[in-house]
């Protein structure tokens, strides 16, 4: 063997020996490489579906967040309506009113009777809603009295309604009135 051939040998050795390596090398990236790609792409895809559904979340957070607002906002409203529509028979809450009413006016409330319903049909009106007439007597000092206890009557905080008023004035300017009070409660 000459020096040629026993070169051409090592030469063929050396370019085995880098081929297997290769193949070998092809072979881990295949067995190794190949499955880590597939799952970095998987869950690369994952986090950009949770990412969206993220940024979806963050969107209704902030709606709830503005309803929550409102309900606050609501919730004053309801119980504004409650103080109005007060439930069932309320003479004494009436009582109250109308005193405070005619007191703040110059007037004093002897007393409330009455709470009849003006008939079956109407008492069940809409969502529940009773109509209750009440007969209120009421001593006033003077007509102007009168007349800003009626005007004020607007701004109660519950539904009256002042249907039917008698007056019987006396010498000294004072005034008795008995009045038909209709006011409003849910069943």
């Amino acid at each position: 063997m000459d020096y040629a051939e026993m070169m051409h040998k090592k030469n063929n050795y050396a370019l085995l020996l880098i081929i297997g390596t290769i193949v070998v090398g092809l072979i881990i990236a295949g067995v190794v490489v190949y499955p880590l790609y597939g799952s970095a792409v998987a869950t690369t895809k994952e986090a950009n579906q949770k990412s969206s559904e993220l940024a979806a979340l963050k969107d209704r957070k902030k709606i709830l967040d503005g309803l929550k607002d409102k309900e606050t906002e609501l919730k004053k409203n309801a119980d504004l309506v409650a103080s109005a529509l007060p439930e069932g028979k309320d003479v004494g809450g009436l009582f109250i009113q109308v005193n405070a009413l005619a007191t703040q006016n110059g007037g004093k409330v002897r007393s409330v009777t009455g709470g009849s319903t003006p008939s079956a049909a109407s008492a069940t009106g809409f969502g529940g809603i009773q109509k209750y007439v009440y007969s209120v007597p009421v001593s006033f000092a003077n007509y102007s009295s009168l007349k800003s206890f009626i005007n004020n009557s607007n701004n109660a905080l519950r539904l009256l309604n002042i249907d039917d008023i008698s007056i019987n004035a006396t010498d000294t300017g004072s005034m008795d009135v008995t009045m038909n009070v209709t006011t409003y409660a849910r069943n």
